[in-house]
């Protein structure tokens, strides 16, 4: 976990480079170099607007996906631009199984992509709308894909394809990010195989170390920013709000 505190001010960061995995996803590199724990995250600032928090691909590098007037900004950014980090914060995979499967939804690859290579990751199964929604399978040893328009790989969600896989009784644990809707589902198809999982959530975070409280979920007060992002098999069992339902700025209930 991480150490910072209150007192904590962003470190101004130079960009080095930009690199387009997209037509909506861009990754950021820049000059400062993060210890982490895949699966932590980083507050990321933009002067003038707010700060976002933000998985960190590699250690001197997030990605981003253009989803709104922030990431937007950041879209725009260029080599020689600088921006505020601060971090990193929370709980990353602690990876505790000899035989990994590995499952991205979408854009929920990024914090998985400083895994690749891992050697207790025997598999990863990575999924999107489409071809173009792909992220870094050509980085990758052992990866089936799959796509819900059929583009490239299966036509599959990758529920299916993990649902096969955790069939051969081959893996002692599941580790994911992705839509919540889809964890949801990989979490009822692990359960049914009494396969152990850590999968990262997401909800709007402000404070991004637990002061705030506005990531707390239902109904035990479970932080993502602190706490998580990674949660266990143990702590989902008890989050009635996993699946379910989030929680907007004003903290009045959404479905999901």
């Amino acid at each position: 976990m991480s150490k910072n505190s209150l007192m904590d001010m962003p470190d101004t960061c130079r960009i080095t480079k930009v690199l387009e995995e997209t037509p909506s996803v861009k990754t950021i590199v820049f000059e400062k170099e993060f210890s982490f724990k895949p699966g932590q995250f980083v507050m990321v600032w933009v002067p003038g607007l707010n700060e976002v928090p933000m998985s960190l691909s590699g250690a001197n590098q997030i990605t981003v996906k253009d989803v709104g007037k922030v990431t937007h900004i950041l879209h725009s950014l260029k080599p020689g631009d600088f921006i505020g980090l601060r971090g990193p914060y929370g709980n990353g995979f602690s990876l505790n199984g000899k035989r990994i499967l590995a499952v991205g939804g979408g854009f929920g690859t990024v914090p998985l992509k400083p895994l690749f290579g891992n050697k207790r990751i025997k598999k990863f199964i990575i999924g999107a709308r489409s071809k173009l929604n792909l992220l870094w399978i050509d980085e990758i040893a052992d990866v089936a894909v799959c796509t819900d328009d059929g583009s490239m790989g299966e036509k599959a969600f990758v529920t299916e394809l993990a649902d096969r896989e955790l069939a051969t009784g081959n893996y002692d644990l599941v580790i994911s990010c992705g839509p919540e809707k889809m964890l949801k589902a990989l979490f009822k198809v692990c359960e049914k195989y009494g396969v152990d999982v850590e999968f990262s959530l997401e909800r709007l975070m402000k404070c991004g170390f637990g002061v705030c409280g506005h990531c707390a979920m239902d109904p035990i007060g479970w932080m993502v920013c602190k706490d998580g992002p990674v949660a266990d098999s143990r702590i989902l069992r008890q989050l009635t709000e996993f699946g379910n339902y989030k929680r907007d700025m004003s903290g009045r209930v959404v479905p999901l």
